[in-house]
């Protein structure tokens, strides 16, 4: 396979690689973030058991090779998930794919890998994800709302959440299912928003359970918390995730010195650097 170069050329990269990862996983499912990752300059958020990681990182690898995308990092830095980057030096900004096994929204988990199960279909692109609708339904809270119960109303335009609950009502109503005895209130949130509006007091009965639900679970708190104290201000791969727009900071080989120092590294032909299982 030859080498893609332009930044418009990011479907013709990333669906290949998305079909093998259905190939190669049974329980790889995309959740998040395709259309933005197509079209434009966003992630891929996706899941897939634990014991199936090695296998797409493995898969991601020669993809990036095949592609020219290197040099490839991995960082296991953020709890319950491994981040696959490829970072050629013609683009922008860097290629992310998150593999998860879980999800933690206000302390506490929002949803397993077993939970997404039923919520997947194959998209007729060729590879495995959740419906339209679950996807606007999880981006509705993950991305539309801000503490406090209040909108993100540019998260809920950017991520086209009303397109996506308009798409598949049934797929919302499904992952209702994920938020337990928030569930009637997080339906009447996506209503409203679909009619244009926003339901404050259904959001604060969402994020109330989540917070209800981190006080009796206290281990996942306490990893996000360590996460956000350390990992966000140490690790240069999530800095550049998280507030960085996926952009290498200045020199990119001193970034890439840098990296190498806890987290595995691969280039051309070769590999240095220690993988950090933190």
């Amino acid at each position: 396979m030859g080498g893609i170069s332009a930044e418009a050329d990011r479907a013709a990269l990333w669906l290949p690689l998305l079909r093998r990862l259905t190939d190669v996983s049974p329980t790889y499912v995309v959740w998040k973030q395709i259309d933005s990752a197509l079209e434009g300059e966003g992630d891929i958020d996706s899941a897939a058991d634990p014991s199936d990681w090695n296998a797409l990182e493995h898969e991601f690898r020669v993809w990036a090779a095949s592609n020219r995308l290197e040099p490839v990092a991995v960082c296991n830095h953020i709890p319950g998930g491994r981040n696959l980057i490829a970072a050629p030096e013609r683009m922008a900004s860097f290629l992310e794919l998150s593999i998860k096994h879980n999800k933690v929204f206000r302390g506490s988990m929002l949803f397993t890998l077993d939970e997404l199960a039923p919520l997947a279909i194959v998209d007729p692109r060729g590879f495995r994800r959740v419906r339209p609708g679950a996807e606007g339904l999880l981006k509705l809270v993950l991305n539309g709302s801000r503490w406090g119960g209040r909108p993100n109303l540019e998260g809920l335009r950017t991520k086209h959440v009303v397109e996506l609950l308009d798409q598949d009502e049934e797929g919302a109503r499904l992952a209702a299912h994920l938020f337990g005895p928030a569930e009637t209130a997080v339906l009447a949130l996506a209503d409203r928003v679909r009619a244009g509006g926003w339901e404050r007091r259904a959001m604060l009965a969402v994020e109330a359970r989540a917070l209800l639900k981190a006080a009796r679970h206290p281990a996942t708190l306490t990893r996000r918390a360590w996460f956000r104290a350390f990992s966000t201000q140490r690790c240069p791969i999530v800095q550049a995730i998280v507030g960085g727009g996926r952009r290498i900071p200045g020199d990119r080989e001193a970034w890439f010195r840098n990296v190498a120092q806890s987290h595995a590294v691969y280039r051309p032909a070769m590999s240095y650097g220690a993988r950090d299982g933190g």
